[in-house]
Order: C-alpha cells, then structure tokens, then sequence
C-alpha cells in the first residue's frame, strides 16, 4: 500500500473510531467501562417507599454483587421490617450476557416501583441506543441517549419500551433515566443522587430516587454504606436463601 493510502485509511479509522465514542452505544458502552462495578460489591440501603398521600414505609437491606470471568450475581435480602427478614432476590447471569436465572426483569422489587432490571443495571446486548439533542441538567451539560428493546421480547422481558439516559459530558455518568410509554407519555423518573469517586475514581450515587409520573409512588434507595471487599461477599451467601419466584 503507497505511504498517501495508509495515511488515507488512518484518517479514515480515526474518524470511524471518534465517530462510533460519539454514537448512542458508544456512549452508553465508555460510561459503563468508566463507571464499571468492582469485582465484589456488598451495601448496606435504605430503602423509603412514599405513596401519593405521604404515608411511607421503610425496609432495610444488604446487597451482594460478585463479578468474575464466568459469571455475574447479584443479590439483594430483606433485614427488616422482622416478618419479611430473609426474603431475597437472586439473579445470576453467565458470562457476556450468556444465560440468566432469576425473577422476570419486569417484576417490581419488593413492593417498590423498582424493577428487577433496574437492579441489575444496564444490559447493552437488549437495548439499540440513538443520540438525541444535548441537554442541561441542574445546569450541569449532559449528552441524551435513547434507549430501545432490540424486540419484542426484551420489550415484554423487561417491560420497558423508550428510556432516555442522560450523561454528564465530563465523566459520563448516567444521572438520570426517564422511561416513556409506547405512547411516547413520561411514567416514570430515575434520578442518581448525591455522585462521589470511589477509590477507582469510577463514580456511585449514594441515592437513587425513582418516581412514578402516573401514580404518584416515590422509592429513595439510600446507600448506608459500600464495601468493595471479597471478604464481605463470600460466595456461600448466594446459597441456601429464600428467594421470591
């Protein structure tokens, strides 16, 4: 090849290469790697369900999540109120989205408007991902990125249909989620607060709030405390517990 066409075909991987960071998935694939979960993960939350009339209930809970080559787990279980201690969500997952065991991705986590899929975080392979206009948040820049199910059945499995993520253009991390209706009609809202760096510099909400637009229900997820330690996350603690069906 003549010195002009390598020249020629670098540029051109280049600009294929800036061009495929900017798209929707590339955006969505760099935040994840930026802000990617360490190998053990165990938290200690609070979680405060609000109905439209003010009345709340608090449950308490620890989370599990271990991640290695083969496979993905995570696990969340109930510490009060006393009469639900013990009940549990499992979900595992083979390696690079291989095969998934646990409850339908739609079902709502414990009683909350919280879905199973919001608790195992985003999932690439299900989702096809289009920029949309640039928009301020709190007066911070965020890049827009909407998100649709590759089919039918990621749409039923997960129940979601559009979401549109919202990423801060310095470090990409996710903010805020909307979810819209087939109607194209807001229901409900994601908002990621309180961001810090941990010791990767890889950035965690200590608050997550999740509001439904239609019904009035908010759920705030507060993060009591992390620890990103194998000690914490034994693997036996993913054996033997009660989990919902």
């Amino acid at each position: 090849m003549k010195p002009a066409s390598v020249a020629l075909f670098l540029v051109l991987a280049c600009l294929g290469a800036q061009a495929r960071s900017q798209s929707g998935g590339g955006l969505i694939e760099e935040s994840l790697r930026r802000h990617a979960q360490p190998a053990d993960v165990y938290q200690e939350q609070a979680m405060v369900l609000s109905d439209r009339m003010g009345q709340r209930t608090v449950r308490t809970m620890r989370y599990y999540a271990q991640r290695d080559e083969d496979a993905s787990r995570n696990l969340l279980v109930i510490e009060t109120p006393s009469e639900s201690k013990g009940t549990a969500i499992l979900i595992s997952r083979g390696a690079r989205g291989g095969s998934r065991r646990g409850p339908a991705a739609s079902s709502p986590v414990f009683g909350s408007n919280f879905s199973v899929a919001d608790l195992e975080g985003e999932q690439p392979r299900d989702f096809r991902y289009e920029r949309d206009d640039n928009q301020d948040v709190d007066l911070v820049p965020h890049y827009v990125v909407r998100a649709f199910p590759v089919d039918e059945s990621a749409s039923r499995n997960t129940g979601y249909h559009e979401r549109k993520i919202y990423l801060r253009k310095d470090n990409l991390f996710v903010s805020r989620i909307d979810y819209h209706d087939r109607e194209g009609h807001l229901t409900k809202r994601q908002t990621f607060r309180d961001p810090r760096p941990d010791e990767s510099g890889a950035w965690r909400a200590d608050m997550i709030l999740m509001e439904d637009l239609r019904d009035g229900r908010r759920t705030l997820l507060k993060i009591e405390r992390r620890v990103h330690s194998s000690d914490y996350v034994p693997a036996a603690v993913f054996a033997g517990l009660p989990a919902l069906p």
